[in-house]
């Protein structure tokens, strides 16, 4: 053999080595320091090295020589790599039989043409095989990756298919018979091998695609019935900042809001409205006899009368303590005071029953209709004027601000 021709051989067998060697960081993930992966690949290229020429006298084929201890280099792969042990086995093959079609491409090259320097479209192969990693590790690595991640979840099947295909591609190495009738089965057979694992990536892809439509769908639903729960706790929160704990009737805070935009639609269209406040009769009475929890009952038992005695579109508030406040929109001072009347008279009549006790309770009721000039504060210290002189006269009345003889309200400040 020519000094040149050993040059390409061992030039053959570095370009080999180490495209194979960085295929196998493009697909695995090393674990192991750079310095502990250096040694035991030289480990395993001199073990290789030395048992091709133990093998040579008995294995005269180089091909087969190459085949037989070229499975070695599985053992640092299987050392140095996170990955399971079913997917190194499969990202090896797929190299070995990667390289190796390489391989057995130029040397049909080669064998048709007779250069002068025998291999050498063998390293020219191998060279252009090695410039096409960064190739490799941009378009194909992220398929392959793709079917390891399938492998790593405990489906070892799709190892024996780059096993086969490795057994094949030796087969046809070993035949040593470079004809034309060789080489076109070798590229159909070896097309055949890669688009299978382009099927194979393309069907894996398009699952983890449907898988992740699906897990948008679940997160979109997800996303909804939180934003629903969202919705209807802040509705919730809504409604307790705008309603007594105790009487569930409006409180103070959404009363004067109510009045406020129904002081506004009076301004726009001139509609008047009626404020009523009541006040239940000598109710210190009943807390200091009955205790504080009778007081609470019987608040809660007024509201319901109030709640069934209005309107679906007026408002009822408790106004604070024992004093209720209803706005009445589009309502007139006759209409106001005959549904107060109503309500004095129904409670007045119905006896109340907290434990053993039966209490007769009565209420005092203030009314007073937007007129000319007023303003919320005006209209509000309007009814509670006539509260007052309802109270003054005994309690258990309607008593309008209109109908009042002295009618001087106070300054508001």
């Amino acid at each position: 053999m020519s000094e040149t021709a050993i040059i390409i051989l061992y030039l053959t067998d570095i370009v080999f080595l180490t495209t194979n060697i960085l295929l196998l960081h493009i697909f695995l993930t090393p674990k192991r320091p750079y310095w502990f992966q250096a040694i035991a690949f030289i480990a395993t290229g001199i073990t290789v090295h030395w048992l091709r020429i133990v093998l040579e006298p008995v294995v005269a084929n180089f091909l087969l020589r190459g085949f037989i201890t070229g499975p070695l280099y599985l053992i640092p792969c299987t050392l140095l790599f996170k990955e399971t042990l079913h997917a190194r086995i499969f990202v090896f093959f797929l190299i070995y039989s990667l390289t190796q079609f390489t391989y057995l491409i130029f040397i049909h090259i080669d064998r048709f043409l007779s250069p002068p320097i025998p291999d050498i479209f063998v390293i020219v192969g191998l060279f252009l095989e090695f410039l096409s990693l960064p190739f490799i590790s941009k378009y194909a690595a992220p398929h392959i990756k793709d079917i390891i991640g399938i492998i790593n979840q405990q489906h070892p099947s799709f190892t024996l298919y780059p096993v086969f295909s490795f057994i094949l591609l030796a087969f046809y190495s070993v035949q040593g018979i470079y004809l034309l009738a060789t080489f076109i089965p070798i590229v159909l057979s070896t097309i055949l091998i890669f688009f299978t694992y382009y099927l194979i990536a393309i069907a894996i892809d398009q699952t983890k695609r449907q898988q992740q439509l699906e897990n948008q769908r679940d997160v979109n639903d997800k996303l909804t019935r939180a934003q629903e729960l969202l919705e209807a706790l802040n509705q919730q929160l809504d409604f307790t900042s705008r309603t007594d704990s105790l009487t569930g009737l409006y409180n103070r805070r959404h009363m004067e809001q109510r009045i406020k935009e129904e002081y506004e639609q009076y301004q726009r269209t001139g509609s008047e409205f009626a404020l009523v406040i009541g006040d239940i009769d000598f109710f210190k009475k009943v807390n200091d006899m009955y205790g504080h929890d009778c007081g609470d009952c019987l608040l809660t038992l007024l509201s319901e009368e109030f709640r069934k005695s209005v309107r679906a579109y007026d408002t009822v508030a408790r106004w604070g303590g024992d004093e209720f406040l209803l706005l009445l929109p589009a309502t007139n001072e006759e209409n106001a005071v005959g549904l107060a009347e109503r309500i004095i008279k129904t409670v007045e009549d119905y006896r109340y029953v907290y434990e053993n006790e039966t209490l007769s309770v009565t209420l005092t009721l203030g009314i007073s209709v937007i007129r000319q000039g007023d303003t919320i504060a005006s209209i509000i210290k309007k009814a509670d004027l006539a509260l007052y002189h309802g109270k003054r006269a005994g309690g258990n009345c309607v008593t309008s601000f209109d109908g009042i003889t002295n009618r001087e309200i106070p300054e508001i400040s």
